[in-house]
């Protein structure tokens, strides 16, 4: 296993796709792998809103890791729900993420008060 995919291993993935969250655990697919087997159309993936909880942070990102209007309201909607799911209440929640070196832990760009 490559450190890319330790990484997705090591995280809850999700994606918010027509106001549904779907969640991923422990596996070493990427949100793109994971996009593409469900069989949804490539062309759209730039547009859902996705991230991962790890270590006490919900990350949410679209695109290039970046955020708009839309991947902070969509913070705002589902922190609570994603802190049920991964059993963390107290879970920071951030937007955007700083991007690094495979297999590092990317800096989110701004944390989000819920």
């Amino acid at each position: 296993m490559n450190e890319e995919q330790k990484f997705h291993k090591s995280r809850v993935a999700f994606m918010i796709i027509e106001d549904e969250i779907m969640y991923l655990s422990d596996s070493k697919l990427s949100h793109i792998e994971w996009y593409k087997s469900l069989n949804y159309d490539i062309d759209k993936f730039d547009t859902i809103v996705r991230g991962y909880y790890k270590e006490g942070r919900i990350v949410l990102y679209k695109g290039d890791f970046e955020y708009d209007d839309e991947v902070i309201v969509n913070a705002k909607k589902y922190a609570n729900v994603i802190r049920t799911y991964v059993d963390d209440e107290d879970a920071e929640v951030y937007v955007g993420v700083v991007k690094g070196n495979v297999g590092e832990v990317w800096p989110p760009k701004m944390k989000i008060e819920i």
